[in-house]
């Protein structure tokens, strides 16, 4: 069942609409329409995703089919870039039946390459591929280094947001906007993938919480997703809300009433 992968690209795409008016703002010298692509992109994703997450098809076969679906239905200059970073991402997760908090970076090394593969789309361009290179490079070089998902996911939402005001210093920017001065303005397409990192990273974290309060998912996709994967997502992390230890072990602290500590709770988690 490829229910978490489906339910997961419909949570992002929620979250990348509440920032859909800041990146139809950012988008002044275009049509102002960047937010409304971004979102209905997403939208594409999830709906072809959807239409064959039943039909026992592997991840790379469905990825595949979100990848043909957005070629012919997208939206803006980044759709295409978006969907080699999924036929991408098919290539590194072939053959697998279910996905898993493991295969997130699967996913973004997907969309990295595929960014990275598009012609056009380079570096300091003033593009997307500035907030999306250090996002992911970020994320997956604190995952080498041990890091949980979220804490890995976190690191690489900042790098990328730090990558989105670089654009500002470019002096032109990617697709229509690469034969116009830019200088000073954020580039709406990083914006947007920045975005996307941080709407991945909202659904994490509070799916994640959701699950370590033993609350309900809002849909049975993301309950299959956290549903015993919260150690690898939150790493040491744990004693959410008033529910129990999620990775990592609990000892009881020390009766001291001058510990500072001791006013925090009566646990710790190591």
């Amino acid at each position: 069942m490829l229910t978490a992968l489906t339910d997961l690209f419909a949570d992002m795409t929620a979250r990348l609409k509440e920032d859909r008016d800041s990146l139809n703002g950012l988008d002044g010298q275009g049509d102002g329409d960047t937010g409304d692509n971004m979102v209905a992109n997403f939208e594409t994703i999830t709906s072809a995703l959807r239409q064959v997450q039943d039909q026992n098809v592997t991840v790379d076969q469905a990825l595949n089919h979100a990848s043909q679906v957005l070629r012919e239905q997208g939206k803006g200059a980044t759709a295409p870039i978006y969907a080699n970073g999924l036929q991408a991402a098919a290539q590194d997760m072939q053959g697998k039946t279910s996905f898993g908090i493991d295969d997130i970076q699967d996913l973004l090394g997907g969309l990295l390459k595929g960014a990275q593969q598009t012609p056009g789309v380079e570096q300091g361009g003033g593009g997307l591929l500035d907030a999306l290179l250090p996002g992911v490079t970020t994320f997956l070089e604190a995952r080498r280094n041990g890091g949980s998902v979220l804490e890995a996911l976190m690191q690489g939402f900042m790098a990328s947001q730090r990558g989105t005001y670089q654009t500002t210093k470019a002096n032109s920017g990617f697709g229509r906007f690469s034969d116009q001065q830019t200088q000073g303005r954020v580039d709406p397409g990083a914006a947007g993938a920045s975005s996307v990192l941080g709407g991945l990273l909202g659904s994490l974290l509070s799916g994640g919480l959701r699950s370590g309060r033993g609350e309900q998912q809002p849909s049975s996709g993301l309950d299959q997703l956290f549903r015993g994967g919260l150690g690898q997502l939150f790493g040491g992390l744990g004693g959410f809300g008033g529910g129990g230890n999620v990775g990592g072990q609990q000892r009881q602290r020390g009766g001291d009433p001058n510990d500072p500590q001791a006013k925090l709770g009566a646990t710790e988690v190591v």
